[in-house]
């Protein structure tokens, strides 16, 4: 089988999943021996320009140069997998919208401050993606899995799950159950629940599940939290993903008729 020409670029972000990359170790040797990975800042002085059979983009484009070689990479890749929940839902840095942002910038860099970027938006803003590959950062072995289906030549699935499952594979108490906000229900599986076996909440970094019920968790988180608790929570991941903030609002909107049909009653 022809070897894959592989392509990873990385815009504005912490570099953590990329460090997840290099951790595979022997694992990505493996991987390697059926890629050629031919343009690599982080770990390679000598790199090509392309055309590419994949190219792997992590991080969110912000400046206008970022959006510019986005666009060009699109172009001259056969295929575009974004790297982390920056790439593939704006991830932390999407939690802020714009007229906040420029709020911060005047408080924290004066009135005479001229940003350069713009407000966080995923990969596929801006071009057509092909896989997602979730995590803040990735899972490991969730990585390994796309690469292994992508150089057999197969289209990567997504999760057929939520993190729900992999909680009760680890043995974890329902934080729902218990009154407490988590994420689980509607975002997908693939991370081995760690954060809430940590003692955390799930907050979505593996991004929303194709049939994720937005509607029904915002029900079920009603009952015990404010709207602003749930928005605060549920932004953190899912901000800038278009079916979550119209789902949101219609869910928030469709319980405020229901409480006020209750106090007539």
């Amino acid at each position: 089988m022809k070897r894959l020409r592989i392509a990873i670029y990385d815009f504005t972000d912490c570099e953590g999943c990329e460090v997840r990359l290099c951790s595979l170790r022997e694992r990505l040797l493996d991987l390697e021996s059926r890629f050629d990975i031919v343009n690599w800042r982080l770990a390679q002085k000598a790199c090509s320009e392309g055309p590419y059979d994949v190219t792997i983009i992590e991080g969110t484009p912000v400046a206008g140069a970022e959006i510019a070689l986005l666009k060009e990479l699109r172009e001259k890749s056969r295929m575009i997998v974004t790297l982390g929940a920056c790439a593939s839902i704006a991830g932390v840095p999407g939690i802020m919208d714009g007229a906040e942002r420029e709020k911060w910038y005047k408080k924290i860099y004066g009135p005479g401050y001229r940003p350069r970027g713009v407000d966080a938006l995923p990969v596929s803003a801006y071009v057509r993606v092909d896989y997602l590959i979730h995590g803040c950062p990735v899972d490991e072995d969730e990585l390994v899995r796309v690469l292994e289906e992508i150089a057999a030549g197969k289209t990567p699935r997504y999760r057929g799950y939520s993190v729900c499952l992999e909680c009760r594979e680890a043995g974890n108490p329902c934080r729902l159950r218990n009154d407490r906000i988590c994420s689980g229900p509607i975002t997908q599986g693939g991370c081995k629940a760690v954060c809430v076996s940590g003692g955390s909440a799930c907050y979505g970094c593996f991004g929303l599940r194709e049939d994720g019920n937005i509607d029904g968790l915002v029900r079920i988180l009603r009952w015990f939290a404010t709207p602003s608790e749930i928005r605060g929570h549920l932004s953190m991941f899912f901000n800038r993903i278009p079916e979550y903030r119209e789902a949101f609002e219609k869910a928030l909107k469709k319980r405020r008729e229901a409480r006020r049909d209750d106090d007539k009653r």
